[in-house]
């Protein structure tokens, strides 16, 4: 009777076994059959007759190392085209792929020979594999030369990157061990962390602290959904959790970022020097139906509505407002200001101690020096800055203030320069907010906040100082040119299409933006056609010259300004004959202590702290023990609801007092220290 269990169980162990190992090669074959579908686009066989008959190209240079536009990854994309093929010829295409490993070539940027150069094997061998066409040991050789990059030490959209080549080599050797591996890697960056990749307020970050949400962040979002759709319905699919996390920041940080069809400039880190880079019609699935917006559907159907409604903006089949909700966002880990209305986008990029201005690596954004300085992307129709920016004067990018130079400043650091002031940050309800920037670079100081309303962005600067020999400017906007601009100076109309410099500047319009100068101030407008080239900003790109007309305004503090100031408000969204309604808002103090600003119509005070104190507005006396950004809601209720953070991000707690009714509130710590705590006051 023994035996006979014995043999029972041996033969139940062994069942059990086969059926799992049959179970194993069902999901390979599975994940196998959606990668290549994924790979399979149109080939092109334009270079088939060009190979010669040692398997190389006449047009490609094997022996270069540079960094971009590698002219060796060319011949590995041919290969891959010939793959494609319905009709392969299995000679060119051995020959070729022996030719690559005998030349073995190398650049001097690590992604080429650790990302782009062992993906592009895989990919082919992934083409190949059910053909059989290939030699066993070139197969063999071919996965020797893909075992390239640290996944374990890579961090973010390189991590997946790497970990992408590696699940292709599993289904190709039909390893569970690597494809677990695999797998496990690829997956890994979905979590909110405190270095590299997604942040716990939702922004993005890599090389460092430095803000990516469409660059990296749009390579990580875009692999993950990729690898997430490979592995729908297996053992290997995205765990829910971890899906939640990518739909949020897809949804919330990265497709918010996004007007009608353009991307704030502002998100693209040094890739701003890129031509075409803001238009994001590449990731509707109309462009391809492998496209980020159509993986993402296909990961979670259950958010169609929403991916549809943004896909519809960018393809423009309905206005740049559709389906837009008021919404504002502090990116508290990147230093980083998303404020989005059905009219229009008012972002800002801050800098600060805790994190590092934008890149120059690889040749590009070569005079992008002051992009973090307070940066705002305007946008109604979403194209105000598309490829403005090989004739932009990179001194006067919109929003900054700082050195009016001769001739635009090289970055002198090629990956990122650390900030250095420390009272950088933001309060926010979800819908309202207000940012506090104290520039201190470039031997140019002062202190700059914004004020987020409805219709209106109050903008203010203060304490402005510096003794360099440049005379100091802060841009309102620099945008290309559309239609006719007018200006109210002395109480007058007057068009401004051929610009003018006045003291006296009540109000300018264009292009259905409203831009108001309350307390006046030295102003230049200009309206005149500027050149450049795209290799003046990116040394990898083309020399022919860029021309076009651009709409410029700034405010001259001149030289040596000693404790000068400006305000402005932004209203976009409104026409040449409104411009003269009074606006419901009151700028109570402008002063190195002090900077706050009440909206009548929305009973809302918002206040940035220097430093302890007091401020009555609105028949409300606003008392804080400590320097901070504050917001007050429904001021003249019994119950004014109160939004409070820590630009310093040192604090633990704060004292508060509205009208001698204290309250001591603790402020958020560990990963969410900069965040914003809201309550009411009973």
């Amino acid at each position: 009777m023994n035996k006979l269990w014995r043999k029972f169980y041996f033969v139940l162990v062994l069942v059990c076994l086969m059926i799992s190992v049959a179970h194993g090669q069902d999901e390979f074959e599975r994940v196998e059959k959606r990668i290549i579908a994924y790979l399979k686009t149109d080939a092109d066989t334009a270079h088939n007759l060009s190979i010669k008959a040692d398997g190389s190209w006449a047009d490609i240079d094997y022996a270069s190392k540079a960094e971009t536009n590698w002219a060796p990854l060319l011949h590995l994309n041919r290969i891959k085209q010939f793959a494609l093929q319905e009709n392969i010829t299995p000679t060119k295409m051995i020959t070729a792929l022996r030719y690559w490993l005998q030349v073995n070539p190398t650049s001097n940027n690590w992604f080429q020979n650790e990302i782009a150069s062992p993906t592009a094997i895989g990919e082919i061998l992934m083409l190949l594999k059910s053909s059989k066409i290939l030699p066993p040991p070139l197969q063999d050789s071919l996965l020797v030369r893909m075992k390239q990059g640290n996944v374990e030490k890579a961090i973010g959209a390189n991590k997946l990157d790497i970990a992408i080549h590696m699940l292709y080599r599993a289904c190709i050797s039909r390893d569970k061990i690597l494809m677990d591996s695999a797998v496990n890697q690829a997956f890994m960056p979905i979590t909110l962390n405190n270095n590299e990749g997604l942040q716990p307020d939702y922004s993005y970050r890599q090389h460092g602290p430095q803000l990516q949400i469409a660059s990296y962040g749009q390579v990580f979002l875009t692999g993950e959904y990729k690898v997430a759709s490979w592995l729908i319905g297996t053992s290997y699919a995205l765990p829910a959790e971890k899906l939640k996390i990518l739909d949020q920041y897809l949804i919330n940080t990265y497709l918010k970022t996004i007007r009608g069809r353009y991307i704030d400039f502002n998100t693209e880190g040094r890739g701003i020097s890129r031509n075409e880079v803001l238009d994001k019609l590449n990731i509707t699935s109309k462009a391809s139906k492998h496209n980020l917006l159509a993986l993402a559907k296909q990961v979670n159907p259950n958010n169609e509505q929403i991916l549809a409604a943004a896909e519809q903006r960018i393809l423009q089949t309905q206005a740049p407002s559709f389906q837009v909700k008021p919404a504002h966002s502090y990116f508290y880990k990147s230093d980083y200001t998303l404020h989005t209305r059905p009219a229009y986008s008012f972002n800002v990029r801050t800098v600060s101690k805790r994190t590092i201005r934008t890149e120059a690596g690889n040749r590009e954004n070569l005079i992008g020096k002051f992009l973090p300085d307070g940066a705002t992307n305007i946008q109604r129709k979403g194209d105000e800055y598309f490829n403005i920016m090989p004739i932009w004067e990179w001194d006067k990018i919109p929003g900054i203030t700082g050195r009016d130079y001769v001739v635009d400043q090289k970055t002198t650091l090629e990956w990122g320069e650390r900030g250095v002031g420390a009272f950088i940050g933001g309060t926010t309800d979800g819908v309202y907010g207000t940012t506090v920037y104290d520039l201190n670079y470039n031997e140019v100081t002062a202190k700059k906040a914004w004020f987020f309303f409805d219709d209106e962005v109050v903008c203010l600067g203060t304490a402005i100082n510096s003794y360099a020999k440049e005379p100091i400017t802060t841009t309102v906007n620099q945008a290309w040119q559309k239609g006719v601009v007018k200006a109210f100076a002395n109480d007058k109309l007057v068009e401004a299409n051929k610009g003018f410099t006045s003291a006296a500047i009540q109000w300018v319009w264009h292009d259905s933006v409203g831009y108001y100068f309350p307390n006046k101030g030295q102003i230049n407008l200009t309206n005149d056609e500027q050149r450049g080239s795209w290799a003046t900003i990116n040394a990898n790109r083309s020399k022919n010259e860029v021309k076009g007309k651009v709409f410029k305004l700034w405010f001259n503090h001149g030289v040596d300004p000693v404790n000068q100031a400006y305000a402005y408000i932004v209203k976009p969204g409104i026409s040449e004959n409104e411009m003269n309604k009074v606006l419901a808002i009151k700028i109570i103090v402008n002063t190195a202590a002090m900077q706050a600003v009440a909206h009548t119509d929305l009973q809302m005070v918002q206040v940035v702290f220097y430093e302890a104190g007091s401020l009555t507005a609105e028949g409300c006396t606003i008392t804080v023990d400590q320097p901070c950004v504050l917001l007050v809601k429904a001021i003249k209720s019994k119950n004014p609801t109160v939004s409070v953070s820590d630009p310093t991000q040192k604090l633990t707690a704060i004292r508060i007092s509205l009208n001698l009714v204290h309250a001591s509130i603790t402020l958020p710590q560990g990963d969410d220290k900069g965040a914003t705590t809201s309550f009411q006051f009973n």
